[in-house]
């Protein structure tokens, strides 16, 4: 008997994975926040998130993509602050491990996709839009675990953290994933030691 080939589209395969990391982490959301947090997740992989580079600025700073939206039309605002934001909580989740040590942090990521979303949320006409952008804003970085959840589950081999790498995470967003990884190794982070809330 011919084992069967499962298929499975990236939609339905991120969709599962979101709600398993959501339910463990206790996150609840509306099913529309949801159902964007499926799309930016199929869209990042599928290689189309990043609005294309301008001559010269192949990695445009985030800062400087909100000065330029800042400048911009309306429409084009809307499209480079959702752009924005959607990078900052995609990369801040989703790769936050590459942001360990550089100059422009997980913290610095937080604060500017929550900056995008927050405008883009007074910005938006249609009847969702600014509730989902005002909830992004304001929970980004719980959003962000959820999102460093799946990127976890998705890996192929699942490399387990440094406990410094988590600590160092903890240090800088006062994340509660960091708290409860580190508490699994044995480790309880107090709030005195500087992480943030």
């Amino acid at each position: 008997m011919a084992d069967k080939l499962v298929r499975e589209t990236p939609v339905e395969f991120f969709r599962e994975q979101l709600a398993k990391a959501m339910e463990h982490q206790r996150v609840s959301t509306s099913a529309f926040t949801e159902y964007y947090l499926v799309n930016l997740l199929t869209t990042c992989v599928r290689g189309e998130l990043l609005p294309p580079p301008e001559p010269g600025l192949e990695d445009s700073p985030l800062a400087v993509m909100y000065v330029k939206a800042m400048q911009a039309s309306r429409t084009e605002r809307a499209r480079l602050l959702r752009a924005m934001g959607d990078t900052a909580l995609f990369v801040s989740g989703f790769f936050a491990d590459s942001l360990q040590r550089k100059l422009a942090d997980v913290t610095y990521y937080r604060a500017m996709g929550g900056r995008a979303y927050a405008r883009l949320s007074q910005e938006t006409s249609s009847s969702f839009a600014p509730a989902v952008f005002d909830e992004l804003s304001g929970r980004f970085g719980e959003f962000a675990d959820v999102l460093w959840e799946v990127s976890e589950a998705s890996r192929i081999q699942n490399s387990s953290h440094s406990i410094v790498q988590l600590y160092e995470r903890w240090l800088q967003t006062g994340s509660p994933r960091s708290a409860q990884l580190l508490a699994s190794q044995g480790i309880t982070p107090m709030a005195g030691e500087g992480g943030r809330h």
